[in-house]
């Protein structure tokens, strides 16, 4: 029978403990991973935003999810987040598990190329494949710490290794963690290394990680009446570079959300799930070269915002005082604002870039 080499390295590392505490430790897996199976597998929350706070037994309290205020059984609102960085080189698509994230940041990396950090905090055995995974690079490194999440990645560029080691991140690279990723015959390297939601589950046990998330959640709000919602094409257009990094976001009236588009096509999962976003917000941070082909961002501080949710913009500012704080944006009155739950898409642009919508 052939055996899941990150579950073998998980628990070889074990293998001088007693018979007994081994047992134990199964069993607990076990039982972990049915429960994973029970509530996970039967909840599609991508996108949805339910008012109901009891399940059909009327028993059961539903309660907001931390990381994107979707209504979720009491006991998985703050399940310890993994943050994955996720390729978008043209020969790299489609990607896998993006549709499923709870939050993405796009940013630019190099050449003009934009890449994704996806962060998950949701029973994770349901996301069969994660990537392709790629290298850190020292901003995205920034915004994991404002979940401290358990940072996933293959590499990195040198001011991202010497960040995550001063910055004391839960640093999980495949370099050091290979049996948690595989490769796809099917592409060429590098471009084709994955990894899988039951596997980060593992990776999360094998670093001892809390069991419940450490950081402070954005505010939530439900969706906005339908009577309310624009009844005219609604588009944002974000032009990061060349074409092929075009994204393009329609607002979709009868989900009350916003399609993703990407060189002109539907963004889409290699499984065909299309992606959709709750909320865009648009964040302008000051950009540079850091040398002679990296870029670097100033994501402590504050500048200019743009929230985009039940089919309006919200023109405003975003701040964040210190690493160890969350990015929290808000209106032109100063107030927080709240957002819709459901995924959550922040696309990091330089100030100079000009964002079209209507």
């Amino acid at each position: 029978m052939p055996q899941d080499p990150a579950k073998d390295y998980v628990w070889g590392k074990r293998k001088n403990k007693t018979w007994l505490f081994v047992a134990i430790g199964a069993a607990v897996v076990v039982a972990g991973v049915l429960g994973y199976v029970i509530f996970g597998l039967n909840i599609d929350d991508s996108n949805s935003n339910s008012g109901n706070k009891t399940d059909n037994g009327g028993t059961a309290a539903m309660v907001r999810r931390v990381l994107d205020g979707v209504y979720v059984p009491a006991g998985q609102e703050n399940i310890y987040p993994v943050a994955v960085m996720i390729e978008n080189l043209t020969s790299s698509r489609p990607p896998s598990g993006l549709s499923q994230a709870n939050v993405v940041y796009e940013a630019l990396a190099e050449g003009g190329i934009t890449r994704f950090m996806a962060v998950y905090a949701q029973p994770l055995i349901a996301i069969a494949e994660i990537g392709p995974v790629r290298s850190a690079r020292s901003y995205y490194v920034d915004w994991a710490l404002e979940y401290k999440a358990l940072y996933v990645h293959v590499g990195g560029s040198p001011q991202a290794l010497a960040q995550i080691k001063s910055d004391d991140v839960m640093d999980f690279s495949q370099f050091y963690h290979a049996p948690f990723f595989w490769r796809d015959s099917k592409r060429s390297a590098p471009h084709n290394l994955y990894t899988s939601g039951e596997k980060m589950g593992l990776a999360l046990h094998d670093q001892a990680a809390p069991e419940t998330g450490q950081y402070a959640g954005w505010k939530f709000k439900d969706d906005a009446s339908a009577n309310s919602w624009p009844t005219t094409e609604k588009t944002i257009t974000i032009d990061f570079s060349s074409f092929n990094y075009k994204v393009e976001y329609t607002y979709d009236r009868t989900k009350n959300n916003y399609v993703r588009n990407l060189a002109g096509q539907p963004h889409q999962d290699k499984d065909g799930t299309t992606i959709r976003a709750k909320n865009v917000i648009v964040q302008k941070m000051k950009t540079q070269l850091v040398d002679q082909e990296r870029l670097g961002m100033e994501t402590v501080g504050s500048g200019e915002a743009i929230i985009f949710r039940d089919g309006q913009a919200l023109v405003g500012t975003w701040d964040r005082k210190t690493k160890a704080d969350r990015t929290r944006f808000y209106d032109q009155t100063g107030a927080e604002v709240e957002l819709n739950a459901g995924t959550t898409w922040v696309e990091v642009v330089p100030t100079d870039r000009n964002i079209v919508y209507n």
